[in-house]
């Protein structure tokens, strides 16, 4: 059912504006009204298959299916939908670049740890949005396992975006494949159980998926690098987008909904800003759990038994924390419209001002980076990849790097 009514989007979407955002985008925000009803068709084949051979003689393990995402090659027949998603991922699209993609990645990764920190930007701009805190709230996710969602999405954002690790089999393409089919296991619970589609369209759906890879993670983190001093060139602007639509493309984001060019994804990401969100009060709840355990305070001690860096690192992040809550508040309201922002209790002080004193520091790396003082390009951007990988737990030199479970 993709037939949808203006105010059927509004109540679905929070959006209060739907109407004159409409008549000011007809097409974007037609397909984006049409997104709403949409799953994954192949993904959520998969699951519904896995379901109906349940407790039959042919039954595949759910861990088997998962498994397949890694050795396709496998010589046990695999279900007709199982084989027709694999076939599928199996083959990019045509306009795919994997040199592009790569170039994306580099320049990505040039200022890995900035970018890496957006995260949390990332996850309130979802947070105002209604299709994103339902399947929180429904799968009583709201406030508990903060840390550790933060945590595998931030594992799978690195090795989405780590140069190469997005080509097919690799630790990054396996990973979204894992996600994407989490998602349709997600979407197959709601909707069997109680989910309400009419009211509250599909459960991450396509316009939620299209929004979170497009303006989420694309748009909004180049936003907050540039607001610090970062810059881009127009041909690197290209390459990034062209990673991130790969990316969206293999977590199953219909092709018509994925950025063509840095110039669409802006258009998307100001149609997705213009839109007066009403949040659903359960986001305010997720923004506090965000603030409160989402981060953590570690301070090396290589030297130390684990059991004395723990207790001092604890002790740390428990004196920090009151203050670190209120810098990330205030300097993530510099995103979020002040009527959302206040809905999701952010409140703006003096401190969001330390992205204008943290810019000078980043414009000099940027320099020195230009002189060739830090390296080349590449050096500069596998340092990064390093240092932030290293602190995730991730070893991309294992071949078992993309096996992290539950991710996002």
């Amino acid at each position: 059912m993709d037939l949808i009514t203006a105010h059927q989007a509004a109540a679905i979407t929070g959006a209060r504006n739907w109407d004159a955002v409409a008549a000011r985008h007809p097409e974007r925000t037609a397909s984006m009204a049409a997104g709403l009803m949409r799953g994954d068709r192949l993904a959520d084949a998969v699951v519904a298959e896995y379901f109906d051979r349940h407790g039959t003689p042919d039954a595949m393990p759910w861990r088997d299916v998962v498994a397949a995402l890694e050795n396709r090659d496998s010589p046990t027949p695999l279900p007709p939908a199982l084989t027709a998603f694999l076939d599928a991922v199996g083959t990019p699209p045509s306009w795919y670049d994997p040199a592009l993609a790569r170039a994306g990645a580099m320049a990505w990764w040039r200022f890995g740890s900035l970018q890496s920190s957006t995260l949390y930007q990332s996850l309130i701009y979802g947070y105002q949005a209604r299709g994103f805190t339902r399947p929180l709230s429904a799968t009583g996710r709201l406030t508990e396992g903060t840390w550790d969602r933060v945590q595998s999405t931030a594992r799978w954002v690195a090795l989405a975006t780590a140069p190469e690790c997005m080509e097919i089999g690799h630790p990054g393409w396996v990973q979204t494949l894992r996600i994407r089919l989490v998602h349709a296991m997600v979407r197959h619970h709601l909707v069997r159980q109680w989910w309400d589609t009419e009211q509250w369209g599909v459960p991450i759906n396509q316009t939620y998926s299209q929004l979170t890879i497009t303006a989420g993670f694309l748009a909004l983190p180049l936003r907050i690098g540039h607001d610090f001093g970062l810059r881009y060139s127009a041909a690197e602007r290209e390459a990034i987008t062209h990673m991130w639509r790969w990316i969206g493309s293999v977590m199953g984001v219909d092709d018509d909904l994925l950025p063509r060019s840095f110039a669409d994804a802006q258009d998307i990401d100001r149609v997705a800003r213009a839109f007066q969100m009403e949040p659903d009060p359960d986001a305010r709840t997720l923004v506090s759990a965000l603030l409160d355990d989402g981060y953590r305070t570690e301070v090396p001690l290589p030297p130390l038994p684990p059991v004395v860096a723990n207790a001092i690192n604890g002790a740390v992040h428990t004196v920090t924390r009151p203050v670190l809550r209120t810098l990330f508040a205030s300097v993530s309201t510099r995103w979020v419209d002040e009527d959302v922002a206040s809905a999701m209790g952010l409140r703006a002080t003096p401190l969001h001002n330390v992205v204008a004193l943290a810019r000078p520091l980043v414009r000099s790396r940027e320099v020195l980076r230009a002189l060739g003082v830090l390296g080349s390009d590449t050096r500069v951007a596998q340092r990064e990849l390093r240092l932030v990988t290293s602190q995730l737990g991730i070893d991309l030199a294992d071949p078992d790097a993309g096996r992290y479970g539950r991710v996002a």
